[in-house]
Parts: C-alpha cells; structure tokens; sequence
C-alpha cells in the first residue's frame, strides 16, 4: 500500500498547515483526518497492493492513479493525477485542491444511504465559499454537507449532486484514465474519468466565523460509491458580501429587493442587468448610497428578465465582494387598452407572443405560433395547437390582460379552422389568465369541420370593470382528434362597440332605469314600445316580448352585464346597456 512519498507531498509536511494557491482569493485545506480509504494506485506494483477499496463496484475494482504508477507488468499510463497531487481546477480559474499523499487514505468513501463522515481540518480559515472535490463511481451520488464552525455552529447544505466520474460538467480535472485492481489492467481515456467541483455559498454571518470541519453524509440509496477527496476555499473579504437576496413587489416598472443586512456595513450599492454575466469588482454599480438593507428599484420595462447582485460597502474605500448568489426576476406584463389585436405575425415561430401565455391541463397540449399558409385559406403566421388520440385535449391559451370597463360593450372577433381532423374549443374571458377564472363563457364550439377559416364575433360587456384575459380552450376528445388534428386562431380582436349616430338619438330619447336592477326595468320614452330583445354577452337572446311593456320583469336573469333592445312602432330601435345585480 504505501509505495513511495513523492516530492510534492512537501508542502503538507512543512509548518504551514496549508498551501497557498492564490493568496488573495483562493486557499487549500489540509485533512488532517477523516479518510477512509485509499484510492490512488502509485508507485510500482500492482493497482492492488497500493490502494485500499476501488472507486466504483469491488467487481469492477478501478481505482485512480498517479502519473508515477507502474502496474505489475511494468506498463504505466498516458495520463493520470498530477503525482503531486496539486489540481488546477477546470472549472474556477485560479482555485486548485490539494489532494493527501497517494501512500495513505485520501478519500473518504461513502457506500450506503446515511453512511457519513466527518473531516477535520488543519486550520481554521474564514471563508466565503467553500469547494468540494468529489466523484462517484457506479453512477451519480445526492449528499448532504454540513459545514462546522469553532463557535459550535453549523451551516447544512442538502441535496448536493455529485456526478459518475464519467461524462458529468463541472469538473476540476478528467481525462486521467484508470486502473482495475482486478486485474491491473491501465485503461488510458483523454476525457475520463473525472473528479468534480462543488461549490458552497457560505452564508454572510458565517463568513465571520472559522470553519473547524465538515461532515458528508449520502442520503441516496442508489448503488453508487461517493468520494470526496478534499477541500479548498475563498477568503473571505473583511467587507462581508450580503445574501438571502429577495424580490417582493413586482410590477411592470419595479421591484423591491430585499438582503440580510450585514454588521458594520455603512451603506450598500445593487447592480441590476438584464444580462446574467455576473459583475466583478470593476463593475459601476446602478445604485449606490442605499442605507437599508432593501430597495425598491423604478424605471423597470415590462415583462423583462432582470438579475440583481449586492455589495456591501463599509467606508474608506472598502466594498465587498458582489453577493455569491444574484436575485433573478421577470416583471409581470402591463394591461393594455382596446383597441387590442393580435395577429401573431411579428412572433417568432415555435414560441407565443409576449405577454401571452398557455395552460396546458392534460399531457400534450402545448401551443405554438407557426406559419400557416396553404392551410384552411390562412396566409401568414397562426396560433396553434395539436391534438392526438393519445388522450382527450384540454388546453388554453390566453391573450394579454385588457382593460375593460363595466357596462361597456365590446366586440371580440377572431378566426378559426381545424386541420386534419374535427376539433371542439370554447371561448370565454375572465380576469386571470387560468381555467378556473375563465367563469364568463362566450361560445362553444363542440364540433368544428371547416375546409376554410372562419370568423366568430361576439359583443361583450362586462359588469365589474378591470382587467380581463380573453381564454381559448380546445377540448377535443381523444376519439374525435382520429389520431391527429390541429387547430388554428388567427386575428384575434376586441375593440368598443359603438352605437351609430340614429341610434345614440333614439337612446337618449328613452329613459331605462334603474340601473343596475336586481327585479325590473322600467321604460319611458317619446315613443310607443313595440317589442324588446335582452340579450347576454354572448349575444344570445335570454328574454323576449312583442308586448308594449314599459316594466320588464328581470328578476330570474343571473346576475352580470346585458344588452336591452328596444323596438319602436315606427320602426325605430334602440340600444341600452344594464347590470343584473
């Protein structure tokens, strides 16, 4: 087992308990204790004689090796770990691990579900960011890491992911090949098998703590062997960067940010991007001079992506380090006024226009905006979706919010066609854009076959004014899609009605009250009643009568926005909106 010390082992044996990588950023730990097993096979002889346990499953038996190994029948490999065990990460420029002798435990190696094992250090630095370097063999590993301090305190990391040491991102070093205990047997691989980085955020009130040790426990249960082979670290600056960063009180042009105020700090200073580059220590912040440990950032564009870092700064020119982890946010979408159109062609295929969105309740849904041209007489881009007989259709898709005014009418029109097989949607608006909320139906459409588009209107008149979206839902039944069909919505639009001129006359000319009414309406005019028509917001006639009324009983109509139409004896009509209450 224990073959040979190399020379670049010195630096763990002198006074220094740990070797300097970059003085000003990064450090290495020495374990002085903790390792279980030896998985470095080294010097000359076979793989077996130098290690201890293999990386992966005993049957298999591969270990890794050193650039000095020389197996039984004297081969040696064409890469391996540097034989000083000194490892430039790939992955963090500037940060490197110092692995322990090759002739003794270096790792300590996990089995089991809840097998745990704690590392002791020998020294006990503050840091802002700790590193793991680790692999698994047999497949990939989820472990749980609690950092120790020397005050007694802890901070847990759950759920950590450690890759197989083959194939997986994010490693410090691959390509260093392998040799089998089994049969000593080298197997040289320019990209495997690889050992990992893992990074750990220390929190900002432990950063002012030293770090005494950690403890690794694998919480999964899958067959696979965890190895962690040591440590490094971050100094951590005297001027503590903020964390716990939040984003409360969105709106389409702002947002307040929240972080866990850091002792000492004189004032703090936030960087905010629509890009997720992070800033670095030149970077000129966009708001500087913030005394509390929050900001309510203005001037925000609507529906954007913004990312959001914070520094503290402590006087005399002393500013942290930007928080490790940045605050990612997306403002909401503003409502628009009617006029409102959609036409779906300055979309970008395989995508839906902005400020629209989809909900997709059963599997395989999903709307997309294309072109459509040559299909059921459309000409340029569509919103479609596409059933299958794979399960019955149930999916929505809902236009930008519009502000709408209660007892207002407007006109909704759209065009409409199905391809390939007949299909079945409704159409209706509330004010969220999700199923439960779309209560105010406005035409179903159970069996739609048209050879070319064609084109709904309706008149709508909500009774409470805000905002609403407009929600189309296709339905189509498994059995009725015939295995595949698609269906296709075009031109969408909703603009104010308006009464023509002859018909604003006629309308002043005749009294409807009261209004709102919860059991009648009463009429007066200049002119002789003939008949009326009460017709709902989806144009559907719900009351009736040739009668000369001047009361009209509405008590049994459900409460919400209708349309009185008044028919004069003369000939004349005219219009008026009411509430049911």
């Amino acid at each position: 087992m224990n073959k040979k010390i190399t020379v670049g082992f010195f630096c763990l044996m002198t006074a220094s308990l740990f070797c300097k990588i970059n003085a000003q950023t990064y450090q290495t730990l020495n374990v002085t204790s903790g390792y279980n097993a030896d998985l470095v096979a080294n010097g000359s002889g076979t793989a077996s004689s130098s290690t201890t346990q293999s990386v992966d499953s005993p049957t298999n038996g591969y270990v890794f090796m050193s650039t000095d190994f020389m197996n039984g029948a004297g081969a040696m490999p064409t890469s391996g770990l540097p034989s000083s065990g000194l490892i430039n990460s790939a992955n963090t420029t500037g940060l490197s691990f110092q692995m322990a002798p090759y002739t003794s435990n270096n790792s300590l190696r996990l089995v089991n579900a809840n097998d745990s094992g704690a590392l002791n250090f020998g020294s006990t630095p503050k840091a802002s960011k700790l590193f793991m370097l680790a692999t698994t063999g047999s497949g990939s590993s989820i472990a749980s890491i609690v950092v120790n301090f020397t005050d007694g305190s802890n901070q847990t990391f759950t759920n950590q992911s450690v890759k197989d040491w083959y194939g997986g991102t994010g490693f410090a070093i691959k390509g260093i090949g392998r040799a089998s205990r089994v049969t000593d047997a080298i197997e040289n691989n320019a990209n495997d098998p690889r050992l990992y980085e893992i990074a750990l955020s220390i929190s900002s009130a432990n950063q002012l703590k030293s770090i005494s040790g950690v403890s690794v426990t694998k919480t999964s249960s899958t067959a696979s062997f965890l190895c962690v082979f040591g440590f490094s670290y971050q100094v951590a600056n005297t001027c503590i960067a903020p964390d716990s960063i939040t984003v409360t009180n969105l709106t389409p042009n702002s947002a307040t940010v929240s972080w866990t105020a850091v002792s000492g700090v004189s004032s703090y200073e936030l960087y905010r991007s629509t890009s997720t580059v992070a800033p670095v220590s030149s970077t000129t912040p966009t708001d500087t001079g913030i005394t509390t440990a929050s900001k309510n950032i203005t001037g925000l564009s609507p529906a954007t992506s913004y990312n959001v870092w914070v520094r503290s700064n402590c006087g005399g020119g002393s500013v942290s380090d930007w928080s490790l982890v940045k605050a990612s946010f997306t403002t909401p979408c503003t409502s628009v006024n009617a006029p409102y159109t959609e036409n779906f062609n300055s979309t970008t295929s395989g995508t839906l226009p902005m400020c629209t969105s989809q909900q997709v309740i059963n599997p395989g849904g999903n709307w997309s905006v294309d072109d459509a041209t040559g299909l059921a007489g459309f000409s340029s881009n569509v919103v479609y979706v596409a059933t299958t007989n794979a399960n019955d259709a149930n999916t929505w898709f809902y236009t930008n919010g519009v502000n709408l005014q209660a007892g207002t009418s407007y006109t909704f029109t759209f065009d409409y066609a199905n391809y390939a097989s007949p299909q079945s949607f409704k159409v209706a608006y509330g004010m969220s854009p999700i199923n439960t909320s779309m209560t105010n139906v406005i035409n179903d459409y159970a069996n739609v076959n048209v050879t070319n588009y064609a084109t709904g209107s309706f008149t709508i008149t909500p009774s409470a004014t805000g905002v609403y979206y407009l929600g189309f839902n296709v339905y189509t039944t498994a059995a009725m899609s015939g295995g595949f069909g698609i269906m296709m919505f075009d031109n969408i639009s909703l603009t104010t009605s308006t009464l023509s001129t002859s018909e604003n006359l006629l309308s002043e000319n005749l009294q409807v009250y009261p209004n709102p009414t919860s059991d009648y309406l009463n009429i007066k005019g200049t002119k002789k009643v003939s008949g009326i028509k009460v017709l709902d917001v989806s144009g559907r006639v719900v009351l009736s009568s040739n009668k000369a009324e001047q009361k009209i009983d509405v008590s049994q109509l459900v409460k919400g926005a209708y349309i009185l139409t008044v028919k004069n004896t003369d000939g004349t009509s005219s219009t008026h909106k009411f509430i049911k209450k």
